[in-house]
């Protein structure tokens, strides 16, 4: 036998060795592959599909308010939906009895994978018989990319009104800053009886103030009618998978000294709110998701 073909044989087994110990089952293709840590699905928390809806137990008091101290449930449902906007509907068409309810129902609301805008109006919690509703534009109901503490909106504006002040006619300015903060987040919570999971709390705050030309001892002046103050404060709760869980309110004013000795002065007859509070909560009793 030739020398060469002895050391060709063992090379030719060598390598016949390596390539097994070396083999992959990745290497055949009649072999699947499995994901053995697939990612999760995302965590919605505005579900979207018509036929959706939500129960809410709503209660409000007030020691200045009498007709603020009631109890009622809201039905919250889905009134239209695309691709990323939709809208809701509430009592069939009749008014919300919750503050956050009624703020959802009055506009109209886009999402992403991780944040929630809504587009609309804002009712001012204050008893002065004004027209005009502050038009809001894409203010951020929940970013689950924000930290704790952080602002997530901030917007504000001013508007003019003329009021009947015991039949005198009174120009004012109103002023607003509307903003909504992220506060915290939590594995789990409670509302109402139930745990639920991965759960968002933001807070929405509406701060206000109020100027009005009135002429005194035949001069114009400018007086405050509402000083700066927090006339509403919403903090709110979304849930993973579910959507608004809790809402809770405090809602209220208080009229400027120089306003109430100027109504004194003009003979107002009857009573006349000078300061009111109210405070309200919404929790969710009850929900469809298709």
């Amino acid at each position: 036998m030739s020398p060469l073909k002895p050391i060709l044989f063992l090379f030719a087994l060598s390598v016949f060795s390596c390539s097994n110990e070396t083999y992959d089952e990745s290497d055949d293709p009649d072999i699947e592959e499995t994901d053995p840590d697939p990612d999760p699905d995302p965590i919605n928390y505005t579900p979207t599909t018509l036929g959706d809806y939500w129960i809410y137990d709503v209660e409000s008091t007030s020691a200045d308010t009498p007709a603020m101290n009631f109890t009622g449930t809201d039905s919250l449902y889905i009134a239209t939906s695309t691709a990323n906007d939709f809208t809701y509907q509430v009592n069939n068409g009749m008014d919300a009895l919750g503050t956050m309810n009624t703020l959802l129902v009055n506009g109209s609301l886009s999402k992403t994978a991780t944040t929630l805008k809504y587009t609309g109006t804002l009712e001012l919690p204050i008893d002065i018989p004004i027209t005009q509703m502050p038009a809001i534009n894409d203010l951020t109901i929940f970013d689950l990319d924000a930290s704790d503490g952080e602002i997530l909106s901030d917007m504000s504006d001013s508007f003019s009104e003329i009021i009947d002040i015991q039949g005198t006619m009174v120009p004012i300015e109103i002023s607003y800053a509307l903003s909504t903060t992220k506060e915290d987040f939590y594995p789990t919570t409670y509302v109402n009886g139930m745990t639920y999971t991965n759960v968002y709390e933001a807070v929405l705050k509406l701060n206000i103030s109020v100027t009005g030309t009135v002429m005194i001892f035949g001069t114009s002046q400018t007086i405050n009618v509402i000083q700066p103050q927090d006339v509403l404060t919403v903090r709110y709760s979304y849930g993973g998978d579910i959507g608004l869980l809790r809402a809770e309110t405090t809602q209220g004013f208080q009229l400027s000294p120089e306003v109430i000795l100027l109504i004194q002065q003009l003979g107002a007859t009857g009573t006349v709110t000078t300061a009111s509070t109210t405070t309200s909560t919404e929790e969710l009793s009850s929900y469809l998701l298709n």
